[in-house]
């Protein structure tokens, strides 16, 4: 999560730090329907996603363009967070991308019911998105 844009033409000061830090601990749940397409905002801002699929679907990213525009002060290594919580006990969601996107490592992106998943985006171009899954996700038996 970058720094927050400034009149101090890039400076590291105390209120900047206390912004960036009160912005990451921010956590608000969005609750998600069927194949869930969170905005940019959503993806940055509330982190959180809850939802109790009633059949496997999707839940699809914004283009990496609107992510990267929804960003304040971004530049390439720029870095972010986000949860997906899946409440139901016999469906599952997959995670797609949009334009400018790449998943790394052929991670698992699909989040088996009753399980979380915690996903990673970086900035690697003024265009361009990279997605990690950062925890296992493994099949429940």
């Amino acid at each position: 999560m970058p720094l927050l844009a400034n009149d101090t033409q890039g400076a590291i000061t105390r209120k900047r730090l206390e912004t960036y830090v009160a912005a990451r601990e921010k956590v608000t749940a969005v609750a998600v329907t069927a194949a869930p397409t969170p905005t940019a905002a959503q993806l940055l801002e509330s982190k959180l996603f809850v939802g109790t699929p009633v059949a496997d679907t999707t839940f699809t990213l914004p283009t990496a363009a609107l992510v990267i525009a929804a960003l304040t002060d971004e530049a390439v290594g720029t870095s972010f967070e986000f949860h997906i919580v899946n409440l139901a006990s016999a469906y599952q969601y997959t995670m797609t991308t949009n334009t400018g996107w790449t998943i790394t490592g052929g991670g698992n992106m699909v989040v088996f019911d009753s399980t979380s998943a915690t996903f990673l985006g970086v900035v690697t171009s003024t265009t361009t998105c990279q997605l990690y899954r950062l925890n296992s996700g493994g099949a429940v038996a």
